[in-house]
Formats: C-alpha cells, structure tokens, sequence
C-alpha cells in the first residue's frame, strides 16, 4: 500500500533532516496520473475528477488513485475518522477544504514530509515540491 510505503519511508529519514518522497519510487505499477481524495469526496465528485467511472465505492474513505491511459491501474481506500485524523494518515497540505481533490503526475508527485504527533498518534503531511 502507498500510505504504508510513504510512512515507513519517512520513519527511515534521518532525524532533524528534510525527507523528500518521490511517489513513484514508492509505486510498482505504471501510471501517468496520481489522484488524492479526502473523505468527503462524493462518487459524483470523484467520477467527475477522474473522468471514468468508480466501481466499489464506500463512503468515508479517503482515497488515493492511480490511472494509466484513462483507466484505474491502482487504487487505495483508506480508512478515516470524520471527527480527527487516524494514525499513520497521509494528508496533503495544499488544502483543508472538503470535499478535496489533488492531481499529480510521476513528475509532480514529489513531496517534502513532515511527521506530526497528536492524541492518537502520528500523520504525515506531505507538501509538493514541483
């Protein structure tokens, strides 16, 4: 899973330094568009963002999305809590408002990290770079 492979990925950066993620060193796959959702993302929203159909959606979940040549080659749905984050969330700087879209490519997914404690844990908060 990418959420799990950008977490360990900064738990491996040296403390005190900055941690640089490039999303497709994370990726084994092809893919030539990176599409974030938050969990207010509607199946309307989401289909009218990707341009193609959602099969399989569940509502409250955030998700990131991968396409190649206008079709789905991977997907993730994570789980959230409408109330506060959970432990080990990816969020994305750019934008707090919902429902969220972020788009990026293998070029533009490149993020500078940032580990932040709370009550129940740990989030990530990734800032685009390019």
């Amino acid at each position: 899973m990418i959420e799990r492979r950008i977490v360990e990925q900064v738990n491996n950066c040296k403390p005190n330094s900055s941690c640089i993620i490039r999303i497709k060193d994370l990726t084994d796959f092809d893919w030539d568009q990176m599409h974030a959702f938050s969990a207010g993302a509607s199946q309307e929203f989401i289909e009218k963002a990707l341009g193609i159909p959602f099969p399989d959606y569940v509502e409250f979940k955030r998700r990131i999305v991968f396409l190649k040549a206008g079709r789905i080659v991977h997907r993730e749905d994570e789980p959230t809590d409408i109330e506060q984050s959970v432990d080990g969330q990816v969020c994305f700087a750019e934008s707090y408002a919902e429902p969220a879209h972020w788009l990026f490519s293998p070029e533009t997914a490149v993020f500078s990290v940032a580990k932040r404690k709370f009550t129940n844990g740990n989030i990530y908060l990734l800032t685009q770079l390019k």
